[in-house]
């Protein structure tokens, strides 16, 4: 089940970029709260070191119990955030308010836990083919995250697909089952195998070509 956490915000009157860059020099972070009993979004501004804490713990697939400045509360998710294209440091973040009984879906992200024997003992690679699932839950029950179990994979070719996983009862996988998450895949040679021999061909081409020469 996806954790909850805590963040306050307060109402933001400031609009115009001169304004937000302001706020963003006093350490605060503008937002906006959109979504569910909110009909034409909420400007809200943050501490920017404290929405930092939050969303490394939260993500995009956590609830987050949103403190707003009269006192009132609301469930959002971090729908979107906005990183400056240098510094990527923040500038902006959407927070989605979320209906607690009408299911929602969204994309979870795998964590591959354990090791692969087959490539300790077989020199396989272990390739992720899928890098999110799509499903349906309730807000409460979403998962932040869906842990992949590869200690079972013991030969090159061997793979993971989707009707394979441990999915909790109460979320609706919207993927499709027969595709792959991961699979076991021969290794390839290495990038310095790889450079030698296209330089010792380059060799015996340069080499071919001075004695047509003479």
């Amino acid at each position: 089940m996806a954790q909850s956490l805590t963040l306050t915000v307060t109402p933001r009157d400031e609009r115009g970029s001169k304004k937000l860059n302001s706020l963003r020099r006093q350490g605060l972070l503008p937002g906006v709260v959109y979504g569910y009993k909110v009909e034409s979004g909420i400007a809200v501004q943050m501490d920017r070191r404290a929405f930092e804490q939050i969303y490394r713990r939260a993500g995009a697939n956590s609830l987050i119990n949103l403190h707003l400045g009269d006192g009132g509360s609301t469930k959002v998710f971090v729908h979107e955030v906005m990183r400056h294209p240098v510094s990527h440091g923040l500038l902006h973040v959407d927070f989605m308010a979320v209906n607690l009984t009408q299911p929602i879906s969204g994309d979870v992200p795998f964590t591959l836990v354990g090791e692969a024997p087959a490539v300790r003992d077989a020199d396989g690679l272990v390739m992720q083919v899928l890098e999110t699932l799509h499903v349906r839950a309730l807000p409460a029950h979403l998962p932040s995250t869906i842990e992949v179990d590869i200690s079972g994979l013991t030969e090159v070719g061997q793979s993971i697909r989707v009707s394979d996983l441990q999915i909790p009862a109460d979320v609706e996988v919207l993927t499709d089952p027969e595709l792959q998450v991961v699979q076991i895949s021969a290794m390839r040679k290495g990038a310095e195998e790889e450079a030698a021999t296209e330089a010792a061909e380059e060799e015996a081409a340069e080499g071919d070509e001075g004695e047509d020469e003479s």
